[in-house]
């Protein structure tokens, strides 16, 4: 009678176990993508700061160079209140061919420096229907870049009793809109500042001003 043929075992994955992997799979690729958008918005929010940061001391680094009175822009006639400044043309956006652009929004374009006058997409700014050629900005000029609209405002203080010192402080603020929504519809929006503040003296000394 012959024998019955040698049986071996078999070993295979479940359905279960099968399903529990793709799981783990899922929930690690998950993870992974979540770090790398979270590493993008912290590398854009570090841009932004860098920006604002070059803004106020380029500010300052003119200022440096200012007589102490000239009767309208010498550091001593400078307003103390709140004032909106012009971000220098040097922060100014290069245009972009797929980028809306609305009026008061201004771009670099070959070395040049244009504001929009009437809103579009993919005008270059050589069209002047469009757009107009400036050398100098304005508080009313709309600084869009690194996906954030900037402005920058300056106070001046006169600490007393000292009449030849002056503490000038620059704040930048940046808004950021995403592309979430809030209970209503709307895109939500972040708002984020930067400040920093200088001393300047009548004789152009570096001085420091202590109260006792």
């Amino acid at each position: 009678m012959p024998s019955a043929p040698p049986r071996h075992n078999q070993k295979a994955f479940t359905l279960v176990e099968v399903m529990m992997a793709s799981v783990i799979l899922v929930v690690g690729f998950v993870g992974m993508i979540e770090a790398v958008a979270i590493s993008a918005r912290q590398m854009d929010a570090a841009r932004r700061q860098t920006l604002a940061t070059q803004i106020i001391n380029h500010e300052i680094a003119k200022l440096r160079f200012a007589v102490w009175t000239n009767g309208s822009t010498g550091i001593n006639d400078l307003p103390t209140a709140s004032t909106a400044v012009a971000i220098d043309t040097l922060f100014w956006p290069a245009w972009n061919s797929i980028t809306p652009y609305t009026a008061n929004r201004v771009v670099n374009y070959g070395g040049a420096n244009y504001r929009c006058i009437l809103a579009h997409t993919n005008q270059v700014p050589t069209n002047t229907t469009y757009w107009t050629a400036t050398t100098t900005a304005a508080t009313t000029d709309i600084i869009f870049t690194q996906g954030a609209t900037y402005t920058l405002a300056r106070t001046v203080t006169s600490p007393d009793p000292v009449s030849s010192i002056r503490e000038v402080n620059f704040t930048v603020t940046w808004t950021v809109r995403t592309s979430r929504v809030d209970s209503g519809g709307s895109p939500l929006s972040f708002t984020f500042t930067r400040s920093n503040s200088a001393w300047f003296g009548r004789y152009g000394l570096n001085l420091s001003y202590q109260r006792s």
